[in-house]
């Protein structure tokens, strides 16, 4: 299979790869997302494939392709608008990650999620995994993934190839919920990726979607119990 990349002249050595996939809430690529939109950041390629999505959009006057890759400062970013095909999901993630080493990128971070329903207690709000050559991640008070749990997926084929050459990468975690979009899983990974890296991007809209979906959900389930309540009342007329 062949994955190319489109990009222009910008210089890439020495960048930091920062990207996430449709995982669980969709959590990389929410925060992706809001990282590219906060930061203004530039478009400066797309990613090709033999099997590339056949989905595209308008944005901001011109069209929106399943891969693309954006630039601020010294942060690329690939944002995925549309998951792999599952036949290219894994040489994907592999062509990716060789295409950091081989521009000299400086290090990655990439963005997941786990299931909500694995947290130790309420307080516990993300983990993370990091190569052996990521620098000390105690110091941003970030725990580790607990032993017996496991990264799958795109994130775990390119954690491989970074640490079989001895790339700096880590693998940001926020316990997300596992069936449905989650902007505060997206909050929590952006609130921690600003620690690392010194961006400052605010996430007050993440938390405004993360309140809006709530909403929207007891609205719902309310209309639920409301119409079952009505119905029930129907059966002893």
């Amino acid at each position: 299979m062949t994955i190319t990349f489109h990009v222009d002249n910008s210089s890439l050595k020495g960048c930091s790869l920062i990207t996430g996939f449709h995982g669980l809430g969709a959590t990389g690529f929410i925060s992706v997302k809001h990282a590219v939109t906060s930061l203004s950041a530039d478009l400066i390629g797309y990613i090709e494939t033999d099997r590339i999505p056949p989905f595209v959009s308008m944005e901001e006057k011109r069209l929106s392709l399943p891969f693309e890759i954006y630039k601020k400062d010294k942060f690329v970013f690939v944002l995925t608008n549309v998951p792999p095909h599952p036949k290219e999901r894994q040489s994907f993630s592999k062509a990716l990650a060789e295409w950091a080493i081989d521009e000299g990128f400086s290090s990655s971070y990439l963005i997941g999620g786990l299931d909500s329903r694995l947290r130790p207690t309420e307080t516990d709000k993300i983990r993370c995994t990091v190569t052996k050559k990521f620098k000390d991640v105690e110091s941003v008070g970030i725990p580790l993934l607990e032993k017996g749990l496991f990264v799958v997926g795109p994130l775990a084929v390119m954690l491989t190839y970074f640490e079989i050459n001895e790339f700096p990468a880590i693998a940001l975690l926020p316990y997300a919920n596992p069936t449905r979009p989650d902007p505060m899983a997206a909050s929590v990974a952006v609130e921690n990726l600003n620690k690392l890296t010194n961006l400052a991007m605010d996430v007050s809209q993440l938390i405004t979607d993360a309140q809006r979906i709530e909403m929207e959900i007891q609205e719902f389930n309310k209309q639920r119990q409301d119409r079952g309540k009505i119905d029930q009342h129907t059966l002893y007329i």
